[in-house]
């Protein structure tokens, strides 16, 4: 296996909220504040989510385009993280990455396309998973001039989650987030990398063995802080990206 890729500094995310409804349906025990956590872990560093996720692919496909070694050639990377010692959140995750560089029409180098699979758990303070998914996404803002990338695509997750504050709450779930144009600022001498832009949907379901089915919809929007705003059904939740915590809007 080969050495794990560097990290971006963690994405940190904040976002005026929509105020578009969209959909929650409920039949088991399942809250909207329990689908908002669950995103919220989907999404955080700390548990090695998406945010880490987005990570290994950007550099993974600025190596490749730095490269150019051949334009529709597949390229594949393995990686794996593992929580620090003492951590609050514990995880753990093998991904497999396969990159292609993709030319324009004078046969130039201008985009990578990337899919990923992982697999893994993580324990943290207020939930356990186990999951395994994958992405594809496109990546932009290759080129030595380019100050920011840009990301286009999909990351699902399937596994199985306990909630510690209630043992009832278990089961299965699916999570599906659809990315728009999130912008990442690139690292520099003096600044970190970051999120400056973008949006998101996420939609959540699943099922608990007693209390039958969930689904929920929900909004992200990305610009540049160290929050993200979740919308799910008017309520508003800030998402911190590090540890996935969530905090219900006042």
């Amino acid at each position: 296996m080969k050495k794990p890729l560097l990290l971006l500094i963690p994405f940190i995310l904040l976002a005026f909220a929509s105020c578009k409804k969209l959909s929650v349906s409920s039949a088991a025990n399942v809250s909207i504040e329990d689908a908002a956590n669950i995103i919220g872990s989907s999404l955080a560093s700390n548990s090695s989510g998406l945010t880490t996720i987005q990570s290994d692919v950007a550099l993974s496909s600025q190596a490749l385009f730095s490269k150019a070694s051949g334009c529709g050639i597949p390229k594949i990377d393995s990686i794996s993280h593992q929580s620090p010692p003492a951590a609050e959140t514990t995880y753990g995750y093998k991904e497999k990455i396969t990159n292609k560089l993709n030319c324009n029409t004078n046969n130039l180098p201008d985009n990578v396309t990337s899919s990923l699979t992982y697999a893994g758990y993580f324990n943290g303070p207020k939930m356990f998973v186990t999951n395994s998914g994958s992405t594809n996404f496109t990546v932009a803002g290759l080129t030595p001039t380019a100050t920011v990338y840009a990301i286009n695509g999909t990351y699902k997750s399937t596994g199985n989650f306990k909630l510690k504050a209630d043992t009832t709450k278990n089961g299965t779930v699916n999570i599906d987030i659809v990315i728009k144009n999130l912008i990442i600022k690139k690292a520099t001498a003096t600044t970190p990398a970051g999120i400056t832009g973008g949006t998101a949907t996420a939609t959540i379901s699943g099922s608990t063995p007693k209390k039958g089915s969930f689904s929920f919809t929900g909004a992200l929007t990305f610009n540049g802080s160290s929050l993200a705003i979740l919308t799910l059904n008017s309520t508003v939740y800030f998402v911190n990206l590090i540890t996935g915590t969530v905090v219900k809007q006042q």
